[in-house]
């Protein structure tokens, strides 16, 4: 009797660190740029999302993506569908295509719950300027939720190779 005890306790421990684990891996937030590798030519645009998946009670968010400034050009910076899809939004960048960068931040407005799931936050349109490669570096990304608390996340940059 004891013994079988012993067995449903360990068991029991081994799924309780299978679900532990599940939610902090498998279930993992993460801002990314999609596509993660461009092709373009010489003289022509192309776009890249900033997207998140797996959020949970999303309120605000805040991102800085930087490039290779003789490479690229930073045409057009376009909110995306995931935030709006809460409620009305208060959205703003800057963009430096001298040095390469441009900063992104957005937030719900009002007193409404964030959102779930996964989607676009950001759309950002390049002019290819001369051939030549570099990373689309995400960085000081923030993501938060609506009691204003940060929420943890990862980060996969993307990466741009324009050919003559």
């Amino acid at each position: 009797m004891d013994r079988k005890i012993i067995i449903v306790i360990s068991l029991l421990v081994v799924l309780l660190i299978a679900i532990v684990f599940f939610i902090m891996v498998g279930g993992r937030e993460t801002l990314y740029v999609d596509p993660q590798k461009s092709v373009e030519t010489v003289g022509q645009s192309f776009t890249v999302d900033i997207s998140v998946s797996n959020v949970n009670n999303l309120y605000g968010w805040e991102i800085k993506l930087r490039w290779n400034a003789t490479v690229l050009d930073a045409v057009s910076v376009t909110e995306g569908s995931l935030l709006k899809g809460g409620g009305d939004t208060f959205f703003t960048n800057q963009t430096n295509n001298t040095m390469g960068f441009v900063r992104v931040d957005c937030t719900l407005l009002g007193d409404v719950s964030g959102v779930s799931g996964s989607g676009t936050l950001v759309t950002i349109q390049f002019y290819v300027k001369k051939s030549g490669d570099c990373g689309l570096d995400l960085y000081d990304t923030r993501l938060v939720n609506s009691m204003e608390q940060p929420i943890a996340h990862a980060v996969t940059d993307g990466y741009f190779n324009a050919v003559p």
